[in-house]
């Protein structure tokens, strides 16, 4: 057992946020019962202003430009080309460097963290059972960089990461970005490296840290009975 168990406090929390409020209120409240001390940075991404639900709910509040895009072609919300995957990893830097909490849970509008929990041992990532699979493309780089098979990536909402581990490869990932990510998304990586929970899975994975699966985590399509579990990934009943 590590010296995790004995923290009061291990994590923090990376919001990102448009325009739900219902679904916002309800995933704020429902954390805020069962969590009522772990900081939150709650991010309006270009949307509306949530300032006044960071105020009910005790989260550090900023307000910056949108990177999830509109759905056109000049601006899609997938693939994120380099500069926009760029602003998704300053982002969840900020939670490092403002909580400086060994782990980050990444909270989204359908994740609903339904009981608390108390993490017993050290990890690089943790995320969802179900996943989906790398393109070959991916899986290969990844096996030929570290000797191991990777198949999934498997970082939505309700996954956390190791936030040492974060900063350990910070550096290296945004200049990986900046010089090759572009490229790789004419290059049978597309749309997969473009997205989120893929891109930081294989910029985790490549550089050697373990993917696993996430204990307290469950989605709504794995189980019908989600009482053993603390987070419950996909919940859209507030949409």
């Amino acid at each position: 057992m590590s010296h995790i168990s004995n923290l009061e406090i291990q994590f923090g929390c990376y919001f990102a946020v448009f325009n739900n409020k219902k679904a916002t209120t309800f995933v704020l409240e429902e954390f805020r019962k069962n969590f009522p001390k772990n900081p939150i940075l709650l991010i309006s991404d270009g949307g509306e202003d949530f300032s006044d639900l960071a105020h009910k709910y005790s989260c550090e509040y900023v307000y910056l430009e949108n990177i999830f895009g509109d759905g056109s072609s000049e601006r899609p919300h997938l693939p994120y080309d380099a500069e926009r995957t760029k602003k998704w990893w300053e982002r969840q830097k900020m939670v490092c460097d403002r909580f400086g909490l060994p782990y980050n849970l990444i909270l989204e509008d359908d994740v609903w963290v339904r009981s608390s929990f108390k993490i017993q041992n050290d990890f690089d990532l943790r995320g969802s059972r179900v996943g989906n699979w790398f393109q070959p493309a991916i899986r290969g780089e990844i096996l030929d960089k570290t000797g191991k098979d990777v198949p999934k990536y498997n970082m939505s909402g309700g996954s956390m990461y190791s936030t040492s581990a974060f900063l350990n490869i910070y550096d290296d990932v945004i200049e990986d970005i900046e010089r090759n990510h572009d490229d790789l998304l004419t290059k049978g990586y597309n749309p997969q490296l473009g997205a989120v929970d893929a891109n930081i899975t294989y910029h985790f994975v490549k550089r050697g840290y373990k993917v696993e699966v996430n204990p307290y985590l469950t989605d709504v399509c794995e189980h019908k009975d989600h009482s053993k579990y603390s987070i419950i990934h996909q919940w859209k009943n507030n949409y």
